[in-house]
């Protein structure tokens, strides 16, 4: 190769064979190839995971809630618990059909998250928290407020399953899901 020469513009040269169908030869050379570059370079933990939990809310068929609100507000000491200094994020979910709001605080056992949450047209609905290592579920009271307790740190989003409309309401069909972006907890 010409050393003033680019390397978009290098030519490769082709291979004796790569239009032919995999033989038993470039199956054994693909297999020492992968336990090398695991070898090398091994897959980080928790990727699959991560991976799979992201394809899974691309693939969902649900709108999207939009992030209409993110605030940080401090809690003044001894107005909760007493103590230190308290942090508490709010965060603010619409849709043309649904609002969520949350409000995400320390634990009380000081490592994981407390998500106190509400519903807006309040009605008993099923939310579910989505998270890389599983998800859970909680049931809003007639009010639409909704708990989370000891919710570990990560990717996480909301899913909120919708009553079908009633007659002359509109047009959403029934179970119509409305998902949350994907949040850091």
């Amino acid at each position: 190769m010409d050393m003033n020469q680019q390397p978009d513009a290098v030519e490769l040269e082709r291979v004796p064979g790569e239009d032919e169908p995999l033989d038993a030869a470039d199956v054994a050379l693909l297999a020492r190839l992968a336990r090398t570059v695991s070898a090398l370079d091994p897959v980080p933990d928790g990727l699959v995971e991560r991976s799979l939990f992201a394809v899974t809310l691309a693939g969902l068929e649900a709108e999207v809630a939009e992030v209409m609100e993110l605030q940080r507000v401090l809690v003044p000491a001894g107005s909760v618990r007493g103590g230190d200094t308290l942090e508490a994020r709010t965060i603010t979910f619409t849709h043309e059909r649904l609002t969520v709001m949350i409000a995400l605080s320390p634990a009380d056992d000081g490592r994981s998250v407390r998500i106190d949450g509400w519903v807006a047209p309040a009605a008993e609905l099923v939310v579910q928290l989505r998270q890389p290592d599983g998800n859970r579920e909680a049931t809003t009271d007639a009010d639409g407020r909704f708990v989370f307790d000891g919710v570990d740190g990560g990717p996480s989003s909301l899913l909120v399953r919708l009553p079908a409309d009633g007659p002359g309401e509109g047009d959403a069909p029934e179970g119509t899901v409305v998902t949350t972006p994907v949040i850091e907890i």
